[in-house]
């Protein structure tokens, strides 16, 4: 086995341990690595792009009359085009989907709900409120101090001590 052969089947394994250390440890290694930020350089990319460097090299050098310089140049070729095709497949479009389907309790002004539980004037009922993960449950007192039945369509006007303070809500017609 020749010194570039070697160092493609170094770039192929790395790329391998990466992987399933990834599988096993989660994040933890891509964190790591994240505190170079370079956006090419993200771990995935690095590592895809290392991976087919190695496994594209080995494959050329092992089974082609190939000279070792053409060998070594589309190998890198190669391997950048997958790094650079995976940045815009998954790395690109990721950072800029949503990251959490949780929300801050101060996000809940404004939002339309019904109540669950009847609100006394003086007391607590709850609202249930449609979120993007599903309807959520919050305990719920009447801003204007009136009872307020089941079934009612409120809107939060105001969250405080996590109670979220509604009123009826009111179409305009």
């Amino acid at each position: 086995m020749g010194v570039l052969e070697t160092v493609y089947m170094v770039c192929l394994v790395s790329g391998i341990i990466y992987t399933v250390l990834s599988l096993l440890f989660g994040d933890a290694v891509s964190d790591w690595l994240d505190h170079f930020h370079l956006p090419l350089f993200q771990p995935i990319t690095f590592v895809s792009g290392l991976t087919a460097f190695g496994g594209a090299g080995y494959i050329l050098s092992r089974f082609t009359s190939l000279s070792d310089l053409v060998v070594f140049v589309l190998a890198a070729v190669i391997g950048a085009g997958l790094a650079v095709f995976a940045y815009f497949l998954w790395v690109k479009p990721m950072s800029q989907a949503e990251n959490s389907t949780g929300y801050s309790m101060t996000q809940l002004g404004g939002k339309l709900g019904e109540v669950g539980t009847t609100i006394p004037a003086e007391g607590l009922g709850e609202v249930l409120l449609p979120m993007l993960s599903g309807t959520t449950y919050h305990m719920a007192a009447s801003l204007e101090r009136v009872s307020i039945p089941q079934g009612t369509r409120v809107v939060v006007v105001e969250v405080r001590d996590h109670v979220l303070y509604v009123i009826p809500f009111q179409p305009e017609s």
